[in-house]
């Protein structure tokens, strides 16, 4: 084995188990996958009850939404699932912390093309591995497509690096084999991919013969995917997709906004000092000085293209950017401040024959990026333990999801008051799935389903959280205008013993009855 490929190995399988050992740690301490992923559960069990093939229609929230979302995850959870024996919830719970480290190499392999330096590439990959922006929301429970979709999406980018800089015509079949994988596996990230793939035939090609190239490996997509795309047209036309696509603009802040976001440079999710962010921001302006604007102009563009899922695909640029910056800026200095010494002494201690043993020499380098290290580390789990804390699902959870299940009718239909964000509710998101009972608030899932207004449902969500503030009438006054029905309100506390006002008024009211209580939970009965 070569001295470089060596030193990229070693590189390589560090980095993965530091970023896998900081997932297992975060995910262990919880009972449930971090998060969200309800729905993605539901659609799982639909497909085991179904015999693996794919349903119309899923039994989610009994709201007959049409099952389009690309099903790869879906299939790779079953399958697991019937040949390990291990729960579904269990797979949910660790797999997409697993799958999210197979996009460390992904990432070097396709740094080490762009920058065409493996220093940098190293360098970056480091940054890119410990940025919580790359694991806060691929190792929650919906993070199964989140990180399919990203290892893809980076595969499919080196490809297209070598389709139409180096113009080999041997990335023509990887293409076709990675692009269709992703195409089933995450809409946004197909999306960000496809726009990334254009950005660069733009850039770097334009030739006709680029362009068929690129009209092949479309095509082959589009004919490898088929079998999917052509089923969900057939039963439910284009509704689905273009749902899921006003969903999005609902769910994204506007270009005046963006562009405020975009000069607050805060993409990363870094809970202490933004390190990382400042020598990505450092890195693009070095680039920008020498007239160098590939990554800088990719890193705008996918903050324009789609500002809701585009920060994760910014981070890809981003990370690129750092490396350089460390490489180019900060290292160098670092080793041009080590004292020096006249006579024999003054001779350099070699680490190695290798790069990495070069990029290694210095002792201020060494306790630097060992710091980078350590502050990555500590900025992941700081993050991910924050998601554990705030975001997820309690032991009293399930044991309340389970007293519904087991105590109230089939048919029966709960309000619920959680005090969270319409999209960024686990107890909402997961209450259908593990009860088999009705929210009738709810709106994960509703972004694919065309007959009904996304914002509406949205803000429907919020004015019944708005009651956890008021009493008992807020409840009847919300239910005659927005024209539902239920049997029992499910209210939770922030995972606390503090009662709110609603709580405090069910409990007076003559038209509720108290039937299930525990720390942060309570569930009434509408009489």
């Amino acid at each position: 084995m070569k001295h470089q490929d060596y030193s990229a190995g070693v590189i390589i399988v560090f980095l993965v188990g530091l970023a896998l050992g900081i997932r297992l740690a975060i995910i262990a301490a919880s009972a449930v996958p971090l998060n969200d992923g309800g729905l993605f559960y539901a659609f799982i069990s639909d497909l085991l009850d179904n015999n693996l093939r794919l349903p119309a229609f899923s039994s989610y929230n009994a709201a007959s939404i049409p099952l389009a979302y690309p099903p790869l995850a879906f299939y790779v959870i079953a399958a697991l699932h019937l040949a390990l024996h291990i729960p579904v919830l269990q797979l949910l719970q660790y797999a997409p912390a697993a799958l999210s480290v197979a996009s460390i190499p992904a990432f070097y392999f396709l740094a080490a093309d762009l920058l065409n330096s493996r220093v940098q590439a190293a360098l970056a990959t480091l940054v890119f591995s410990l940025l919580p922006r790359t694991l806060d929301w691929l190792i929650m429970g919906g993070g199964i497509t989140r990180s399919l979709g990203l290892l893809f999406a980076l595969l499919v980018m080196r490809q297209v690096v070598q389709l139409f800089c180096t113009r080999s015509r041997a990335a023509i079949l990887p293409a076709i084999i990675f692009g269709s994988l992703l195409v089933y596996s995450h809409p946004e990230a197909s999306a960000h991919t496809a726009v990334s793939a254009a950005f660069v035939y733009a850039w770097s090609d334009r030739s006709r013969v680029g362009l068929r190239n690129a009209a092949i490996v479309a095509g082959g997509i589009l004919a490898v995917t088929a079998p999917w795309w052509a089923v969900v047209l057939a039963r439910h036309g284009l509704d689905p997709f273009l749902a899921a696509a006003a969903a999005a603009r609902d769910d994204s802040y506007n270009a005046l906004v963006g562009l405020l976001a975009l000069f607050r440079f805060d993409f990363t999710d870094e809970p202490f000092l933004r390190i990382f962010g400042v020598l990505g921001l450092l890195g693009l302006f070095i680039k920008v000085s020498r007239r160098e604007f590939f990554l800088p102009a990719w890193f705008v563009l996918m903050h324009t293209f789609e500002p809701r899922g585009g920060t994760l695909y910014m981070m890809i640029p981003l990370a690129m950017a750092a490396g350089f910056c460390l490489d180019t800026l900060v290292l160098p200095r670092l080793r041009s401040s080590a004292p020096t010494h006249s006579g024999p002494a003054s001779t350099p201690k070699v680490l190695g024959a290798t790069w990495l043993g070069e990029l290694l020499q210095g002792r201020g380098v060494r306790l630097f990026l060992g710091f980078l290290a350590l502050y990555g580390c500590m900025g992941a789990y700081a993050v991910g333990s924050r998601i554990h804390r705030e975001f997820t699902l309690t032991v009293d959870d399930l044991k309340a999801f389970e007293w519904v299940q087991k105590n109230t009718p089939s048919a029966s239909r709960f309000a619920l008051v959680t005090q969270g964000l319409p999209l960024r509710d686990a107890s909402s998101e997961w209450f259908p799935a593990l009860t088999d009972r009705r929210s009738v608030a709810t709106v994960f899932g509703f972004e694919w389903v065309r007959s009904v207004d996304f914002g509406s449902l949205v803000e429907k969500n919020r004015s019944l959280q708005a009651c956890a503030a008021q009493d008992a009438k807020c409840l009847d006054s919300w239910a005659k205008e927005k024209g539902e029905t239920f049997e029992y309100v499910y209210m939770r506390h922030a995972g606390t013993d503090q009662r709110t006002a609603l709580d405090e008024s069910l409990t007076r009211s003559a038209d509720y009855q108290l039937v299930y209580s525990s720390e942060g939970l309570t569930i009434y009965q509408r009489k």
